[in-house]
């Protein structure tokens, strides 16, 4: 009995812990920041957070830039828990020990977080003063001058139709440097396309931001909160500068238009790669992928490709590819699909084209996008054009044809042949073995006797032969010539003659031979080689023959006299430089 107290306790700790967890929490990113430095403030629940939340008690110290929700999922044990999280991104109003107030989320309040805003020093400063140093005063520095102005094209447009707001910033005192909010639109929504910089020829600075915006309901809509955020040199709150506010006009859909297809675009195209007849073999699968390109919706709202295939065929879908372009003038969605087909039967079939019906917002017209038909062959492949199997039949055919050949009685046929040879093996398998081991006994004798009787007249063969005279040397008109040297004329010659043509290979040919036959025991093997056995000027008219070979021929090599150089050149006395290698003199 006195144990009852533990037992209670045990039963509720664990919920009494998981209370503590589902308990809403907050926490920042920073306990000290500096003068327009911004700050992360993080809500957290196990529980979904409310969608209209109230943040007016921030409002006093801080202003809201920025915000957005996270959700992750974990399991432990087996038991799932989730995590939901609203994060907001806070800018400090002043400077000095603030703090960020409770918030009251379902009964539950947030704890109450401090947080320390220190002042700028100056506005080029970097790094903050020794502590045993003062800090120096605040700099008078002018806040940035900045301008702001706004448009909107078209001013009037269809309900989902793409509206381009263009926002631009101009400041004269260098970038401008400030945070852009994000605009705000009733019934509409807003899609950032990004931001460019520039500079005017004034020496202007310009920072331009551009949104998409669509209307998802008929009527006039204000577009306000168009502006820019500047921050201050000095520190402290930023100089909110405002664009007037934007209107334009929705009209409703067309008569006869379905909300659920209404694709209002600039442009919109279709495309398949690949022939529009195709033949596949039964079992065999066929590919396509078709493209949808829109201007002026993103992929996210571009439906599903309508495909006609007939129901005997199979069909196999992967998940669409969606993608977005965001150009200056607008953004660009992409939807691929792609579809795999086969048939287990043969046949001909008519795949339809894809169309789709979307409405033209600039000639305010309805169009429609189709692609061509597909013709599908489904048919085995001709098998005449293959080749004949192999057939191993061949020791049957053997037999059969053996059995229904005549004997001849001369014995000269196959089956005669097949049937002595066949007699003899059955009398050799009924000999004795002893007699068998005989005979094999007499044979390798008679082998041994042979080869000790012939090998002594192979030896008198030999001693015979070499004791017989030499043969007399052949006649000298038998005797082949000497080779005949080419003559370096001709040679000098040819080397004119490849000059002449401006032939860059023929002169390489003509040059190697000529050092062929200048040094015969070692021949240059490349105009490399040859260059170095030459002195210049030869030198240098070789390595501008050379430069032809490996970069653009201007046929300057060919203007060099090298055939009268050659012709001049005492081989004898030494061609090359010193310690070249001069073994043959020209002849004379």
């Amino acid at each position: 009995m006195r144990l009852w107290p533990l037992w209670l306790w045990l039963m509720a700790a664990p919920a009494a812990a998981e209370l503590l967890q589902a308990q809403l929490g907050a926490q920042l990113d920073k306990a000290r920041v500096a003068a327009g430095e911004r700050v992360t403030f993080t809500l957290t629940s196990d529980d979904p957070l409310p969608t209209a939340l109230d943040l007016g008690p921030l409002a006093a110290d801080f202003e809201v830039v920025g915000r957005r929700r996270a959700q992750t999922v974990s399991t432990v044990n087996g038991r799932r828990r989730e995590r939901h999280e609203l994060i907001l991104t806070l800018l400090p109003r002043r400077s000095g020990q603030l703090s960020v107030p409770a918030l009251t989320i379902g009964g539950t309040r947030t704890p109450e977080l401090a947080l320390m805003v220190a002042e700028a020093t100056s506005p080029q400063s970097r790094l903050l003063p020794a502590p045993t140093e003062t800090a120096p005063p605040p700099a008078d520095v002018s806040p940035q001058r900045i301008s702001v102005s706004a448009e909107v094209t078209p001013s009037a447009g269809v309900v989902g139709e793409e509206f381009l707001i263009t926002l631009r910033v101009r400041s004269p005192d260098g970038p401008p440097q400030g945070h852009l909010p994000t605009p705000q639109a009733d019934g509409a929504r807003l899609l950032p396309l990004g931001t460019s910089r520039s500079t005017d020829e004034d020496k202007t600075h310009v920072l331009v931001q551009r949104f998409s915006l669509f209307p998802q309901r008929p009527g006039p809509l204000a577009i306000t909160g168009i502006g820019f955020d500047a921050w201050q040199p000095a520190g402290g709150a930023p100089v909110r500068h405002r664009a007037e506010p934007l209107h334009i006009s929705a009209s409703p859909l067309p008569a006869g238009a379905d909300a659920d297809t209404w694709l209002p675009a600039r442009d919109l195209t279709l495309t398949e790669a690949g022939p529009t007849e195709v033949r596949i073999a039964p079992g065999q699968g066929l590919e396509r992928m078709i493209t949808l390109r829109v201007e002026g919706l993103p992929a996210e709202r571009l439906p599903a490709i309508p495909l006609g295939i007939p129901f005997q065929l199979r069909v196999q879908e992967d998940a669409p590819r969606l993608w977005n372009e965001r150009a200056s003038d607008g953004i660009v969605g992409y939807r691929t699909e792609r579809v795999l087909i086969s048939a287990a039967e043969a046949g001909s079939y008519v795949l339809p084209g894809p169309a789709l019906d979307w409405w033209d917002t600039r000639a305010s017209a309805p169009r429609t996008a189709t692609l061509p038909d597909w013709t599908l062959t489904v048919a085995p492949l001709a098998s005449a054009e293959r080749r004949p199997a192999a057939r191993w039949a061949r020791d049957q055919q053997a037999a059969a044809g053996d059995a229904g050949a005549p004997t001849s009685a001369d014995g000269d046929g196959p089956s005669t042949q097949r049937s002595a040879a066949g007699a003899e093996r059955d009398a050799m398998a009924g000999l004795p073995a002893w007699v068998i081991m005989l005979a094999a006994g007499v044979a390798l004798f008679g082998i041994v006797l042979w080869g000790i009787l012939l090998w002594p007249r192979r030896g008198l063969q030999r001693r015979r032969r070499q004791r017989a005279p030499a043969p007399p040397d052949p006649a000298p008109q038998s005797r082949a010539a000497p080779p005949t040297e080419p003559d370096p004329e001709v040679l000098i010659a040819g080397v004119a003659d490849a000059y002449a043509r401006a032939s860059a290979a023929d002169a390489r040919t003509a040059l190697l031979a000529w050092g062929a036959a200048v040094w015969p025991e070692r021949p240059p093997g490349n105009l490399a080689q040859l260059m170095l056995r030459l002195g210049p000027p030869l030198r240098d008219d070789l390595k501008l023959l050379d430069k032809a070979f490996y970069g653009p021929d201007d046929g300057a090599w060919a203007k060099r006299p090298v055939a009268a150089r050659l012709e001049a050149l005492d081989v004898g006395s030494g061609a090359g430089p010193a310690g070249a290698h001069t073994t043959r003199a020209t002849p004379a």
